[in-house]
């Protein structure tokens, strides 16, 4: 099977690059600088980079994919995936260049984003393949460095660093639950997600945990800062609303395929949550 721009794009799974790109707009409005080329610029960095990921990913994971019900790789012989192979150093490069067009910091940190994703996608370290590194990394590399893309905008001070480890901790409460759509292709292949390794009890203990102590710590830190204390009832709410969607991965006899619909459900409202953050500090 042959893998030509068109199969690139679509591999490259743009939408889920929101996710980030809210994180940059958060970093960038923080420092007081949402608006402007460069911040533009750097949505266009993250979303090349998100998609470099992506690609890498399912080059790693081709044969769990398979597994999965999605054989595309699989069926790709070598040229394909040279060719595949290609076309993502290809957009690593593009993704540098911008980056060093914006400063030096943003292409600092493009460079720590490629190597991220390594450590997250090859050996020797393969943290993907890790049940606690997965979701660190993960969600350090779609939350944590995007907004520092931000903020490298303008000025990190320590409440923004802080803030941001914070927002770090919220996005693990969405990471942690993306394994369930790949629970059979991972078990086949004993990759250790912590999904596999811990259960769902655990999956759904953590995402809630780590859903009120990261919005509500980036949220308090963000309200010392500048009193916008008016949206506050209205954050609790939608938090509310996150942990009661949570309530079905609590449930031992739910199968793969509904906690799966629970967690693209949660991801939804939680991305809307998200953006009415980068609303409020604006």
């Amino acid at each position: 099977m042959s893998i030509g721009l068109l199969q690139f794009i679509r591999l490259s799974r743009l939408f889920d690059a929101i996710f980030p790109v809210i994180s940059l707009f958060l970093g960038a409005t923080v420092v007081g600088h949402f608006e402007g080329s460069n911040t533009l610029l750097l949505a266009l960095v993250v979303i090349v980079f998100n998609s470099v990921a992506m690609i890498w990913n399912d080059i790693e994971d081709r044969k769990i994919d398979a597994d999965n019900g999605r054989p595309e790789l699989t069926k790709s012989g070598r040229t394909a995936l040279r060719k595949l192979t290609l076309y993502t150093i290809i957009a690593i490069l593009v993704g540098l260049a911008v980056a060093w067009i914006v400063s030096l910091e943003a292409f600092l940190l493009s460079i720590g984003t490629v190597c991220i994703t390594w450590v997250y996608n090859s050996k020797p370290i393969q943290a993907s393949r890790r049940p606690i590194a997965s979701i660190v990394v993960l969600s350090g590399a779609g939350a944590f460095l995007p907004y520092l893309f931000g903020v490298s905008l303008g000025s990190a001070t320590q409440n923004v660093l802080i803030a941001g480890v914070f927002w770090w901790i919220g996005r693990i409460s969405l990471s942690i639950l993306k394994d369930y759509k790949d629970a059979r292709g991972d078990s086949m292949h004993h990759k250790k997600t912590f999904l596999l390794r811990f259960g769902a009890r655990w999956v759904a203990r953590v995402s809630v945990t780590s859903l009120l102590i990261g919005y509500v710590g980036f949220i308090a830190i963000m309200n010392m800062s500048e009193s916008r204390a008016w949206a506050l009832p209205l954050f609790g709410i939608a938090l509310l609303l996150l942990v009661s969607m949570r309530r079905k991965l609590f449930d031992t006899k739910a199968t793969y395929g509904q906690l799966d619909k629970v967690f693209r459900a949660v991801a939804q409202y939680q991305l809307l949550l998200d953006t009415g953050i980068v609303l409020w500090l604006i």
